[in-house]
């Protein structure tokens, strides 16, 4: 056992592989990276990116399973088990793909995928608690790849009363600091969060949090009206227009108002969130709906800027990741709404937008193994920075 866990020296170059699957249950992303050196000295090397699918019944029971009207314990039981299998499928895949064996990587960080996230303080039987539940267990994919692997991140940022989220302010940090600029990085996956690296910051001057929704309400309305995934590039919402009842009704919505420390997901805006839109919507124009949504979540993001960042630091620029990164519709809102402020999409680094969060959990995973605190109170809000992840061997 000993031996196995010494293979991880923080100056040698180790091969490495990231999983993960967001809250928009997109597929199962896997990049294939070499890593050297730990915290801020991390040097990142990405080898391959490749996203694979979650088969169709999958993704709809994780879904069903995420919400609390229609989740049952039995199919969650499965699902990690499943999860997890298809997980350990992905890291082969890309093995094979790369004609790497599997006994030549090193470890695995794995995120999992979320079913529940409930970041608030909240009195439960005479307990207080923030709690969080990822599903895909790491000691699966440990087994089924002969690879060790770290998961299940974000719940020892919760024992410190922190969110347990955004963790991706910790690459942010290694990657994109600067001395000469005030930076922000923004991830709209299905949810969107930004990250402030002011210039020259240390890592307990970074502040980052969730901004509300990102892909989530697009996507889910993209399923109900049109049967489709998402809108691909933007094309649905390009040929709408803002439907002023329901813009308004939407900027009502107190959770993107609150102040940070805070994050948030599916919990929220899922299915309930959807309902009280498709009331608002039922003799609307299909792409009306969608167009409306897309510049909503633009407007949650610029608001959050104007509100609880600008104040603290004036920005020089946005880099921009995720899905929400190809949609031209935000990205023209987002720059439309904050003129002074350049955007610009991610491909820095030789990280591409797609697989920066499967990077993170490999870079996670290396701290993990290296001994280091990775989460981030400044961030989460927690009592002190914690290791983050389970260490399952192989």
């Amino acid at each position: 056992m000993q031996e196995k866990i010494k293979i991880i020296n923080p100056g040698k170059e180790k091969t490495a592989i990231g999983l993960l699957s967001g809250t928009s249950v997109d597929g199962i992303d896997a990049v294939l990276v070499k890593i050297k050196n730990s915290g801020a000295d991390t040097g990142i090397k990405v080898i391959d990116f490749e996203t694979y699918k979650i088969p169709v019944k999958i993704k709809n029971k994780i879904l069903i399973n995420s919400n609390n009207s229609t989740a049952k314990i039995a199919d969650i039981c499965r699902l990690n088990v499943i999860i997890g299998k298809l997980f350990a499928d992905a890291a082969l895949n890309i093995c094979i793909k790369n004609k790497v064996k599997p006994s030549s990587v090193d470890f695995i960080g794995s995120h999992g995928q979320t079913i529940h996230h409930l970041p608030d303080m909240t009195p439960y039987e005479g307990f207080k608690v923030k709690s969080t539940l990822q599903i895909g267990d790491p000691s699966i994919i440990a087994n089924v790849t002969g690879i060790t692997t770290v998961g299940d991140f974000r719940i020892a940022d919760c024992a410190s009363d922190g969110d347990g989220a955004p963790l991706v302010p910790f690459l942010d940090y290694i990657l994109f600091r600067n001395k000469n600029v005030n930076r922000g990085l923004l991830n709209i996956g299905g949810i969107a969060n930004i990250t402030v690296l002011p210039k020259s910051c240390e890592k307990d001057e970074v502040f980052a949090f969730d901004t509300g929704p990102g892909n989530m309400l697009i996507d889910g309305l993209m399923r109900r009206l049109y049967n489709k995934p998402f809108d691909k590039d933007g094309r649905i919402a390009l040929k709408g227009k803002i439907i002023k009842l329901l813009f308004d009704f939407l900027v009502q919505d107190k959770q993107y108002r609150q102040r940070p420390p805070k994050s948030t997901g599916r919990e929220y805006y899922g299915t309930e969130f959807l309902n009280k839109i498709s009331r608002l919507t039922r003799t609307a124009r299909k792409e009306d709906v969608i167009r409306t949504v897309t510049e909503f979540t633009a407007f949650t993001i610029s608001y959050n800027y104007k509100k609880f960042v600008y104040p603290k630091v004036k920005l020089d620029e946005i880099i921009v990741s995720g899905g929400g990164s190809y949609n031209p519709v935000i990205m023209n809102s987002l720059q439309s709404l904050l003129p002074k402020v350049k955007i610009v999409k991610m491909n820095s680094k030789g990280i591409s937008a797609e697989s920066k969060e499967a990077v993170l959990f490999a870079v996670l995973a290396n701290e993990n193994l290296c001994g280091n605190p990775a989460s981030m109170r400044s961030v989460t809000g927690a009592k002190k920075d914690s290791i983050l992840g389970k260490i399952c061997l192989a």
